[in-house]
């Protein structure tokens, strides 16, 4: 490879992309996000926020479900997807919103990476790349690349925004994080936060605050879509409910997300090191880039790389990813700051719950894995225009990693094909059959008693269910519910010691009949482990559909 100089590699790059190369990108990054996360519907979080959209749409789909009536927040994602239930299957619209989800991942992903690398097919490296730093080295369990659900689409506009925040067109920032926020207040809400602390650092001389307020304004306006409704979940609630529901949102039901150090210490290490490992490459890498276009800068008559320039001979990719890095380093003191309260409130439940609900440790799993998926890329590039001995060697370790990923899931997709929300069904076939008998043989407004762990009873039914583990509402006080429910339906005592049980089989005749009374429920579905004499209507090799006599007034 002949030397290139430094302006053919990174003058105006974005402008001689052709339409057919940008579209080749986008369809291969495309076929990343199929290839790494294509599994059979409905992925984990998909049965619980594509039944909101059914019920939503169509009010007597699971009429009166507990979960599905409670009050919706995410309204940007309902009305702007929901209609497609009306029209076809959950199944159908589950991959009719992957695609249009990762399109617009792969298209702002696209355009993001040409500004910092603009050479062809290196867009398509660098989201390899990022897939398998989230995918790998997360902290807290945060994805952008899987099923479908309203943060795929705040991520797009995240990285639209970063798009424009690279280019210093900062009122287009403001304008797409207010889309960001309107979809998902905390992605969009966050990032918000993150580049107001780019521009403080790294731009506020090119471009003043008066100057950026209709962009302000408009995205403000944008984002109150979203957190107008998110603030209404815990308006004139009590106080007393309002902190039961956040010490049960954060410590009991999501602090894999939230309270990552409550986890236990083998899952804590694992992610802590690893995480670590991204920030070190991180912080190594940004090193490296400084001192490969410091060099460039002073062959190109230039020398101080941070100032800005009107030449636009002279376009590194330290410039562009200076702005990226900086994002990924607020997003990591972000992280910092989220483990400081949980550490430091651990006696304080209450105020640690109350804080820690916000979900400090998002980010971290985003941007950073953005930066250094974009730096790897940077450095190919560099060392292969420069002629360095590493290059070759850093692109094929590069391609193996990123390909790792998406080869790996699909050859355990090719081995088990099993939906991801059904993984922890003991017998997925059988459960297929249960549900479909039930869906065909009970009439839509029966109201079961489910096993605690499953995910797709109403996705797979269409009947209402008393509660599950995973379909926590929003609203403090349906928080308070679900988790009183939980308890009252899902513990027993096994010598003298409080135990959750996952199918109401273990609970006995008797208590049964006394939870049915409760909830209204007419049905039961329990698996083998252990038979009630109640009449049954159905059974397979796993699962029984017990029928139970329940007064039609009363309570």
């Amino acid at each position: 490879m002949t030397e290139i100089a430094t302006n053919q590699l990174y003058d105006d790059g974005a402008d001689r992309r052709s339409g057919w190369q940008t579209f080749v990108e986008v369809l291969l990054i495309v076929a990343l996000c199929f290839i790494a996360t294509g599994d059979a519907a409905p992925n984990v979080n998909e049965a619980h926020y594509l039944s909101r959209l059914k019920h939503c749409w169509n009010p007597s789909w699971c009429a009166g479900d507990a979960f599905l009536e409670s009050t919706d927040t995410q309204l940007v994602f309902i009305w702007l997807f929901g209609w497609i239930t009306r029209f076809v299957s959950l199944t159908a619209t589950a991959w009719i919103g992957r695609v249009i989800a990762w399109v617009a991942i792969a298209w702002a992903w696209q355009r993001l990476s040409w500004r910092i690398v603009p050479r062809r097919f290196a867009s398509v490296l660098s989201a390899a790349l990022f897939i398998g730093l989230n995918t790998y080295l997360h902290m807290a369990g945060e994805w952008v690349i899987g099923g479908v659900e309203a943060k795929c689409f705040a991520y797009a506009f995240v990285l639209w925004a970063l798009c424009e925040m690279v280019d210093g067109h900062w009122n287009g920032v403001w304008l797409l994080l207010g889309g960001a926020t309107a979809f998902h207040p905390l992605v969009g809400g966050w990032s918000g936060v993150l580049c107001a602390g780019v521009w403080v650092i790294d731009a506020r001389r090119e471009q003043s605050l008066r100057t950026m307020l209709p962009g302000l304004v408009g995205g403000a306006l944008l984002a109150l879509i979203g957190v107008v409704p998110a603030l209404l979940l815990t308006w004139n609630v009590p106080a007393d409910i309002v902190t039961a529901s956040n010490r049960i949102y954060v410590f009991d039901r999501l602090p894999h997300h939230l309270a990552p150090l409550s986890l236990p210490t083998a899952e804590v290490l694992r992610r802590l090191l690893g995480h670590a490992l991204l920030l070190a490459m991180l912080f190594v890498f940004s090193r490296a880039i400084r001192r490969a276009a410091g060099s460039m800068a002073t062959k190109a008559g230039k020398q101080d790389i941070n100032a800005p320039t009107s030449n636009s001979q002279v376009r590194m990719p330290y410039r562009s990813l200076r702005r990226i890095v900086i994002f990924a380093c607020g997003a990591a003191l972000l992280a910092g700051i989220g483990l400081s309260i949980e550490l430091m409130l651990r006696g304080k439940p209450d105020l640690a719950a109350k804080l820690l609900r916000y979900y400090w440790f998002r980010l971290t799993d985003f941007a950073p894995a953005t930066a250094v998926a974009l730096q790897i890329t940077a450095l190919v590039a560099l060392g292969f225009q420069r002629q360095r001995w590493w290059a070759s060697p850093l692109l094929l370790v590069a391609i193996v990693f990123g390909a790792w990923a998406p080869v790996n899931a699909c050859w355990e997709r090719l081995g088990n094909d099993v939906p991801p929300a059904d993984v922890k069904i003991s017998d997925y076939p059988a459960w297929v059959e249960v549900c479909d008998w039930i869906a065909t043989h009970t009439p839509p407004d029966s109201v079961f008693l489910t096993p605690r762990m499953n995910l797709t009873f109403k996705w797979r039914t269409g009947r209402q269910e008393v509660a599950n583990r995973k379909d926590i509402p929003q609203n403090a006080e349906g928080i308070v519910a679900w988790h009183d429910r939980l308890k009252d339906i899902y513990t027993t005592q096994f010598g003298g010691v409080d135990q959750s049980v996952d199918s109401v089989g273990a609970l006995g005749d008797e208590r049964v009949r006394e939870l049915a009374k409760k909830y209204h429920a007419q049905y039961v579905l329990s698996d083998r482990g252990q038979l009630l004499s109640l009449p049954r209507v159905f059974q397979n090799e796993e699962y029984i559909v017990y029928r139970v006599d329940t007064p039609t007034t009363g309570d």
